[in-house]
């Protein structure tokens, strides 16, 4: 009578089976960590940030469904799966979680403008609803003002107060440059860069990216070519980038 020989499953297959638990509890505790950190907003909208609380808990839950289901393996080593994922398909997959962990997390800055500033408003359909006072205006709130107006000088010696960072080009003239954010619909792969123009004799001295708080008041006046509001600053001061660096329409 022949022996019967039971077939064992080859080491490889339990490495790469807690290899993919490893990598989906890793992309499970990096989404916790941006949540837990407040850096989630720098890659997603907040109306949308419960999506990745949801996904967490899913790659969580799959890790371990997936460690269970290794421990139940039959003895003859068939887990009766289709397909199996290899070490090619988990290298792939395992890329973005180390590169979310290699490199910080940050907002986009000026190094993310590409061909300029706009000062068209975006979602100005969206804006209909609601008012803010002119001193709680940010770059998005006026920017759908000045859309709306009839004429520039509708907003002559209305003041301001408005952050965001430093943006010029050559067309600015010395005394002068784009008050600057991102604007986010839904994820940092749709983010677009708008501005509000500004004039201040020290214009010079600001370095190009840095975040600053400006203070004064807004008048019809020529920039870069075109006539616009322009808030002609009081003041200009150095501030930390917000907590909340992107403006949402």
């Amino acid at each position: 009578m022949s022996a019967v020989h039971k077939h064992k499953p080859p080491d490889g297959d339990k490495t790469v089976d807690w290899a993919k638990s490893f990598i989906l509890l890793g992309l499970g505790v990096y989404l916790a960590h941006l949540i837990l950190t407040g850096n989630l907003s720098n890659y997603i909208n907040q109306r949308f940030a419960w999506l990745v609380y949801v996904g967490a808990g899913i790659f969580v839950l799959l890790a371990l469904v997936n460690v269970f289901s290794g421990l139940a393996r039959s003895p003859d080593g068939h887990d009766h799966q289709h397909y199996e994922i290899g070490w090619d398909i988990l290298l792939i997959v395992s890329l973005p979680l180390l590169l979310g962990f290699l490199i910080p997390s940050r907002s986009l800055g000026i190094e993310a403008v590409n061909g300029g500033v706009s000062l068209s408003p975006v979602g100005v359909q969206s804006a209909a609803a609601f008012q803010r006072s002119p001193l709680d205006r940010n770059i998005l709130d006026w920017l759908r003002e000045f859309d709306r107006a009839v004429t520039p000088a509708e907003f002559n010696d209305q003041e301001a107060e408005v952050i965001g960072f430093v943006y010029r080009e050559p067309s600015h003239e010395a005394d002068g440059f784009m008050l600057a954010r991102f604007t986010m619909s839904c994820c940092v792969a749709d983010a677009f860069p708008i501005g509000m123009p500004v004039n201040w004799n020290d214009s010079g001295d600001l370095t190009a990216g840095a975040w600053v708080r400006v203070t004064g008041a807004l008048q019809a006046a020529s920039f870069a070519g075109e006539f616009m509001p322009v808030l002609f600053a009081d003041a200009v001061e150095l501030v930390d980038e917000p907590a909340q660096a992107y403006l949402y329409p």
